[in-house]
């Protein structure tokens, strides 16, 4: 059987009692380097220091020779010389100059069949298809639909007309955990367009929401093609009606 006070007598006689020193003398170590240091940095060299401060004086002193004339001297300041900046008034377009702009501008699309551009009664209704805009059945706007609603904003913002955006869908029903059915797919899919129209600087006071959700159809939903294309989302831009101009013109 071992002996505790033994063992416990002959681990203590094993321990240095001046380990503690090494620690000590590291930080005397560290001390003396901290005060050389401040030692050094606080010598001065008279001589270098008056090169240094002719050097800096001859390079910022002014000269005859001006700046703008690739010279060394200090081109000087003066008030308003820089001039004030220029905002142009947004251009109240026509509806022939918008669906020319975005048949340009949207040429690439309009020729896969994703994009559809037409005059009719109501004014101009520019037509993005379901592939363009967003996956089935969501309404998150994909990357190829935020560059064309990019660009369709540029070309409509600021112009003094109603807009409206419609949602639309197929036939067939829809019941998930975010959309209970094609109206609400429908309408969440118009907001979703309209308030990224709305955050790109369209005006608001002559925007518009409508949902249909299947009920307006531009082909049969009997096949898979004729579904393709009632899911879609329509902007409409016609001239506001002569009252409301009036009305908005005395306000």
């Amino acid at each position: 059987m071992i002996n505790k006070k033994y063992y416990r007598e002959n681990i203590e006689d094993k321990i240095n009692p001046d380990r503690y020193l090494i620690t000590y003398a590291d930080l005397i170590t560290l001390l003396l380097g901290l005060f050389v240091i401040l030692y050094a940095s606080s010598q001065v060299n008279e001589e270098k220091f008056k090169e240094f401060s002719s050097a800096f004086s001859d390079f910022f002193k002014p000269t005859q020779s001006k700046v703008i004339n690739r010279g060394n001297g200090v081109l000087e300041g003066q008030k308003n010389s820089i001039p004030e900046p220029i905002f142009l008034c947004a251009k109240n377009k026509t509806l022939i100059e918008i669906k020319s702009e975005t048949e340009l501008s949207m040429s690439k699309f309009i020729k896969q069949g994703l994009i559809s551009v037409k005059s009719n009664s109501n004014g101009l209704t520019l037509t993005l298809s379901e592939s363009l805009l967003f996956q089935s059945g969501k309404a998150d706007i994909q990357k190829d639909g935020l560059i064309v609603l990019d660009s369709i904003a540029n070309i409509i913002r600021g112009i003094n007309k109603a807009i409206t955006i419609d949602g639309h869908t197929d036939s067939n029903p829809i019941r998930t955990f975010r959309y209970e059915s094609n109206w609400h797919l429908s309408s969440a899919r118009s907001l979703a367009v309209g308030y990224m129209l709305v955050s790109k600087g369209l005006p608001e006071k002559n925007l518009s929401f409508r949902c249909f959700g299947a009920m307006k159809p531009v082909a049969e939903n009997s096949s898979t093609e004729g579904r393709s294309k009632n899911r879609r989302v329509e902007i409409t831009i016609s001239d506001l009606a002569p009252e409301k101009v009036n009305n908005e013109i005395i306000n």
